[in-house]
């Protein structure tokens, strides 16, 4: 997706957004502060559709490095809409919910914790993933306007890449699909727009 289509997704997130305030009495913006600590801008909002139903939409994207000579890099954007079933009221207490995400990414001479995708570590990988799963968590009112929330859960996945030589330009290795499990965890700073 490049920079033309994606400043054209976020004016029409934007409009959607102004134009379901209308409809809803509550509307949230947050940003994941553990996503924040990989250096991927990103943020997130959400409506209230229902008594105890929300939807939304979060959006994380990393450009750098912005040389392609780098060899060290884990560029992506990633775009991750969700539903969930608030077990009180919307945006406090428990909640459990379901989401989807798409990635397109750029990655090489990263290493993973847990020994997790270690071949990420030796090649450079470029690519699409598609994922769903589930998730609960929590959400701690801190006033009016500011909440802060905790979030688990496990998204399950299919990914379709071509693998090179990790320097920019490096020879083609090929094209590989593969199913994935990763987890879905957040700790979400809230902006609580009336």
């Amino acid at each position: 997706m490049g920079f033309k289509k994606l400043g054209k997704f976020i004016i029409l997130l934007a409009f959607c957004s102004i134009s379901l305030t209308g409809y809803t009495q509550t509307v949230v913006l947050k940003n994941n502060l553990l996503y924040d600590a990989t250096l991927t801008p990103n943020i997130g909002i959400e409506v209230k559709l229902a008594n105890q139903w929300s939807a939304g939409v979060n959006v994380g994207y990393q450009p750098w490095p912005f040389k392609d000579t780098t060899e060290r890099k884990m560029r992506h954007l990633l775009i991750a809409p969700e539903v969930r079933y608030w077990f009180c009221d919307v945006f406090s207490g428990w909640f459990m919910g379901a989401n989807a995400f798409w990635s397109h990414y750029n990655i090489s001479k990263v290493k993973f914790p847990f020994g997790m995708y270690p071949s990420v570590k030796d090649r450079r990988k470029q690519g699409d993933a598609f994922a769903a799963g589930l998730f609960a968590g929590y959400s701690w009112i801190l006033s009016p306007h500011w909440s802060i929330e905790a979030e688990g859960g496990v998204d399950v996945g299919y990914t379709k890449y071509k693998e090179y030589e990790c320097a920019h330009c490096g020879d083609y290795y090929g094209q590989e699909k593969k199913a994935f499990a990763v987890p879905k965890v957040g700790i979400n700073i809230i902006y609580n727009i009336k």
